[in-house]
């Protein structure tokens, strides 16, 4: 496992072409290369299973996996998901000059990055270890003891008026949470923030609080902070709200896993407002 540790936060850097491997956040289940980093959406969480190593995206909280579909003649595509043992395990291999790795999947197949020309690039294929396009550089985040400050900024675009249901409940004190009579609204607007004013009024707890609205990937996915607007579909949402106190919220505010996310929140905002486009 050498360079990925349980619970941190890592960026995977094409060796070949210098990109990054994102999360595309408006269907949230696919993949594409960007040459920009310092982003939410290119950050993956860490998540040790044993010898197998699964990713989650700081962005989503959903887990980069395989699939059997073809796409392309560039091997089998990869997506996001739930968290599935086979589909979203990946062992990492040391490349010979020892300064990358290879992402050997569950199915012997490899993560590797093409360039197509759209961005659109990521598959797993048989016979690509020895390919440079399947070497990965793996950056670990820096941590932050603070959060950079938002500028001021004087207009963004319109956001999409979709509606979605959302289920929600809060974790109880050892981590858990029922699996049944969940609060289930709808909820119109992609606003974080007026989702977390929803959540506060039907799950009692303060607006202004240190509560973390969280999502996840599966029964058996790990909780991640929801930080940023909702993506621009209608699929129902389950949130987790955590509280100060319980086991969750003290592995959630460390100072490797929040602030870091959040930084990188803040530094895409100014990036993507830089080229007035933000999101």
């Amino acid at each position: 496992m050498g360079r990925f540790h349980d619970r941190h936060h890592v960026w995977l850097r094409s060796r070949e072409h210098g990109t990054y491997l994102q999360a595309d956040l408006d269907d949230g289940s696919t993949l594409s290369l960007h040459s920009f980093c310092e982003a939410v959406r290119t950050a993956w969480t860490v998540h040790t299973i044993g010898r197998m190593l699964a990713l989650h995206s700081a962005a989503n909280g959903r887990y980069l996996a395989a699939t059997a579909e073809r796409f392309g003649l560039g091997g089998n595509r990869v997506i996001l998901r739930d968290l599935d043992m086979f589909a979203a395990g990946w062992f990492p291999d040391m490349s010979a000059s020892g300064d990358s790795i290879v992402l050997r999947h569950s199915s012997d197949q490899f993560l590797r990055a093409i360039d197509r020309g759209d961005g659109n690039g990521v598959t797993v294929e048989v016979s690509a270890s020895r390919r440079a396009n399947a070497h990965w550089v793996v950056e670990a985040i820096p941590s932050t003891d603070s959060i950079p400050r938002l500028p001021h900024i004087e207009a963004t675009r319109h956001i999409t008026r979709v509606i979605r249901f959302v289920r929600a409940e809060r974790a109880s004190t050892d981590g858990t949470f029922p699996h049944v009579a969940w609060a289930c609204f709808e909820f119109t607007g992609r606003s974080l923030f007026n989702l977390r004013i929803e959540l506060a009024r039907r799950l009692n707890f303060a607006v202004a609080s240190d509560a973390i609205m969280c999502v996840r990937a599966g029964f058996f996915g790990r909780l991640t902070p929801l930080v940023i607007n909702l993506p621009d579909n209608n699929v129902t949402m389950e949130v987790i709200v955590v509280t100060a106190g319980t086991t969750d919220y003290k592995l959630l505010t460390t100072v490797t896993a929040f602030n870091k996310v959040l930084s990188l929140v803040i530094k895409e905002i100014v990036h993507m407002y830089s080229k007035e486009k933000l999101f």
